[in-house]
């Protein structure tokens, strides 16, 4: 099935399915098990907060480029990984910094400060509803925060972005907020903007205003963008003391989250970046940073820390459409880095959760992948079309899934090897009769809900067509 209308949709290989079972393993596990994900503390990039973002935009982007006419597990995953963000564990850090830093006691990550929780989050819940057509996290408590048997805080998507705006806003003369107390990054902002874009899309709310013209003006007011194109990475609140030395992966990642909001600007910080900070020699491309480069900032390894920082360069490389840069990272990371496999999940040893979710942010990303995503730009023939809502994981491995509007094409593995398995259909015309390639039946009739069972003898590599009469 191809439409030159419509973006590419690119089949999964052997490889690309590894890290999605890695992906998917890690967040298909119940709510209360956290087997695999890094366990040091939670102040830092090693926090679990971290590890659930990584694998909630890498879930995303894999949906856009690869399998947009699938929800099933795939969906069940990444709600899994923002009901995880509920979890006390991920978020009770805050009540003692809080404390520690302001004098105040309220275990509450959400309603003052704390961006580095509260806007991942909202990212995180965006580029759910924006994918998935589920608005179940915009129910009133839908994300509610437990602390103990009598002190709750209620949230669901509308206040979570609600709560971004105000602590955007309540600093008349600077709309950006802080991380740690009193400490304000450049790099986290960005995802309180992208979260109140994609609320206001939608929900048809306005939240976000003004809000990223003043960001922009404040950039160059205050010296957040340096002469030289680099960004300041993060100062005390009020002053222009800074707290962290300049680092390739920080403008990489800034030219990445800015890339939906301030394009112009994140070419710019990017092509600064690959111009004056990456030596291409004859096979590899190297780093001309320095130490803080090379450090993983999910594990705090310093032996394989560059390729943390390879990881996050490849992602932006593809971002901005600069292909020929993210393949000559992504080769350099497979060829000088260890990969371990281990029941079908493919990681590079010794890299963090975060990194290995971020290099699957690369593998699974394409030019603008995340700018279409927070802007909403995802065509109207996915937006209607047929969908597979449920297939059995890991027996199913679903390396393409699109749909024209009408049809619904899937490319299948076998995860466990040949077996007869049933799919469950859904978004189908009501009542009409679809021709059927590839399965065990050669049509099928839509149900008056729109859905359909279609049974299918799955070989290593199946293809399924399904075509409206």
């Amino acid at each position: 099935m191809t439409n030159a209308s419509l973006p590419p949709v690119v089949e999964a290989s052997d490889d690309d399915l590894g890290i999605m079972r890695y992906l998917l393993d890690l967040s298909l596990q119940p709510l209360d098990q956290w087997e695999g994900y890094d366990h040091i503390e939670q102040l830092g990039g090693s926090a679990l907060r971290y590890q659930l973002n990584s694998l909630s935009y890498a879930l995303a982007l894999s949906q856009l480029t690869r399998t947009p006419a699938f929800t099933g597990y795939l969906a069940e995953a990444q709600r899994n990984v923002i009901l995880k963000m509920c979890d006390r564990k991920v978020w009770r850090y805050w009540a003692y910094e809080n404390l520690v830093g302001y004098g105040r006691w309220n275990p509450d990550p959400i309603a003052l400060n704390n961006v580095m929780y509260s806007a991942y989050f909202g990212v995180m819940v965006g580029l759910y509803e924006t994918l998935n057509d589920d608005r179940r996290f915009s129910e009133p408590g839908a994300l509610t925060l437990c602390w103990n048997d009598r002190q709750r805080y209620e949230y669901d998507f509308g206040r979570l972005a609600g709560a971004i705006e105000f602590n955007m806003r309540v600093r008349p003369d600077s709309p950006q907020y802080p991380c740690e107390p009193h400490l304000i990054y450049p790099m986290c902002n960005t995802f309180a903007f992208n979260s109140l874009i994609m609320h206001d899309r939608l929900h048809g709310t306005a939240m976000t205003g003004d809000l990223v013209q003043r960001v922009r003006e404040v950039y160059d007011r205050d010296g957040w963008l340096r002469t030289d194109g680099r960004f300041v990475a993060g100062r005390v609140e009020n002053t222009k003391i800074p707290i962290l030395p300049t680092s390739i992966a920080y403008d990489a990642v800034m030219a990445f989250w800015l890339s939906p909001a301030m394009p112009e600007l994140a070419r710019d910080t990017w092509h600064v970046v690959r111009d004056c900070h990456i030596h291409f020699d004859h096979k590899h491309p190297q780093l001309k940073g320095q130490l803080w480069d090379r450090i993983d900032f999910g594990n705090y390894n310093l032996a394989r820390g560059d390729t943390f920082t390879r990881a996050m360069l490849t992602h932006t490389a593809r971002e901005m459409g600069d292909e020929d840069v993210a393949l000559a990272f992504q080769r350099s990371l497979e060829e000088l880095k260890e990969v371990t496999w281990k029941g079908g999940a493919r990681r590079f040893h010794g890299i963090s959760v975060m990194g290995n979710g971020i290099y699957a942010m690369a593998r699974f990303g394409r030019a603008q992948g995340m700018s279409d995503l927070v802007n909403g730009n995802i065509p109207e023939a996915w937006r209607q079309g047929p969908l597979l809502t449920e297939a059995a994981y890991p027996a199913v491995l679903v390396a393409r899934a699109v749909s024209d509007g009408s049809g619904l094409e899937l490319v299948l593995r076998a995860g466990e090897g040949p077996q007869r398995t049933t799919l469950a259909l859904g978004r189908l015309q009501p009542g009409r009769t679809y021709r059927v390639e590839g399965a065990c039946v050669e049509r099928l009739v839509a149900g008056p809900d729109g859905k359909a069972l279609l049974a299918v003898d799955l070989q290593d590599r199946s293809v399924v067509r399904v075509t409206a009469e």
